[in-house]
């Protein structure tokens, strides 16, 4: 993107693009922690008049998992080891409180799996989404309920383990690129997102989300305001761990299109282009199912303009489509053209969805029908079977 020479105090990051742990500690999206409801408490041993009246401890908290808007980011509970309270014991006659529940909060489109055994719990998916992960232990029974003066049962212990817990951003639109094609200042130019721009790679270390500001261009607002995700700079071996690797590739898998922007000042466009969709193949077929439209950025710089139409020739003899186009983010050049495609692409996506779903729902409604005919048919060759004809019966008779 623009801007001058990077501070030497942020300049170490660009030797550690390899090395996906270092980069991956800015934002997490994927946490693993240590989760533990509470025991219950203890019943007691008491009388009345000679009979058992001891009450029951109470039961121990739970482990609940709630989704909340005020998070976007898993940091808060990278490593923790959070436990709720124990259930209290039972004073004589008179029962224990249960112990509070812990509850953990996490952003929306959030994973909740079980790290050992790899099985996925739940998906929180809105605000207010909630989860009970492990159940606190019953409360212990005092000997006013076992009926025996002497005899009082033992609480229930305490559940826990360890949980992998992972975002997911959504959008509507996914900007990829290798590092420094201009993705940041892209959603800076179209949206109020302010993601950090710089003329060096890996300027971008977190994925940042925008709302299209479709007043800008003379569109209307509420109809151009698409969510755009600008994902962290992709390079050669991503789906693999380099660079940013697998840290931010599985937020693209959401996205419902991707614009595919190539640095205009690159010597081999088509190159760079073929590199970012190796990758995304590499990572998900699915992935790189996900309709694309190119974009050429920096056509404002006079070396880049004399050679556009060069460029975009060759990348059209790669790219297999018509959506490619040229812009400036800082001059503006196209950016109301590209909102528009873009949201004629977004709408084409969404008939064909429909119309795939309907489709679906019609097949499944045919197979039904068919099911349950051959079910009828069936089950009058059986009724058949199983009822002797008239004339074999009254052949058995005579014999």
């Amino acid at each position: 993107e623009s801007g001058g020479a990077p501070p030497a105090a942020v300049r170490p990051m660009m030797y550690k693009a390899d090395e996906a742990g270092e980069l991956e500690r800015f934002f997490f999206d994927r946490v693993e922690l240590y989760a533990k409801s509470g025991p219950g408490g203890d019943g007691a041993l008491s009388s009345v008049m000679g009979r058992p009246a001891g009450g029951c401890g109470g039961n121990g908290g739970c482990v609940v998992i709630e989704c909340s808007d005020a998070y976007n980011t898993l940091t808060h509970l990278q490593g923790g080891r959070f436990r709720a309270e124990r259930g209290a014991e039972a004073k004589a006659r008179a029962s224990g409180t249960n112990g509070e529940d812990i509850v953990l909060r996490v952003p929306q489109n959030c994973a909740i799996t079980l790290r050992d055994t790899n099985e996925t719990l739940a998906t929180l998916v809105k605000p207010g989404d909630r989860y009970l992960v492990f159940y606190g232990g019953q409360g212990g029974k005092g000997n006013g309920v076992s009926g025996s003066p002497g005899k009082v049962l033992p609480p229930g212990g305490a559940k826990g383990g360890w949980l992998t817990l992972q975002m997911t951003l959504i959008a509507d639109v996914g900007l990829v690129g290798l590092p420094n094609a201009g993705k940041s200042t892209l959603l800076r130019a179209v949206s109020k997102a302010r993601p950090k721009v710089a003329n060096y790679p890996f300027t971008t270390l977190v994925p940042n989300l925008g709302v299209c500001e479709g007043g800008l261009f003379g569109l209307d607002e509420r109809s151009y305001a698409m969510v755009w995700l600008d994902i962290p700079g992709l390079i050669e071996g991503a789906a693999d761990g380099k660079g940013l690797g697998l840290a931010f590739l599985r937020h693209t898998e959401r996205c419902r299109i991707l614009l595919h922007l190539i640095d205009g000042e690159s010597e081999f466009p088509e190159q760079d282009f073929l590199t970012i969709n190796q990758e995304l193949a590499a990572y998900s077929p699915g992935l790189a199912a996900t309709p694309q439209a190119v974009v050429l950025t920096k056509s404002d710089l006079p070396h880049v303009a004399a050679d556009l139409s060069k460029k975009l020739e060759a990348l059209k003899a790669v790219v297999g489509h018509a959506r490619m186009m040229a812009i400036s983010s800082a001059d503006g050049s196209n950016l109301k053209d590209l909102l528009i495609r873009t949201k004629s692409l977004l709408q084409r996506e969404e008939r064909s969805a429909a119309a795939k779903a309907i489709l679906l729902a019609s097949h499944s409604q045919s197979l039904g029908r068919q099911a349950r005919a051959r079910g009828l048919k069936n089950g009058a060759a059986v009724a058949d079977r199983a009822s002797p004809k008239p004339a074999e019966q009254s052949s058995e008779h005579l014999n």
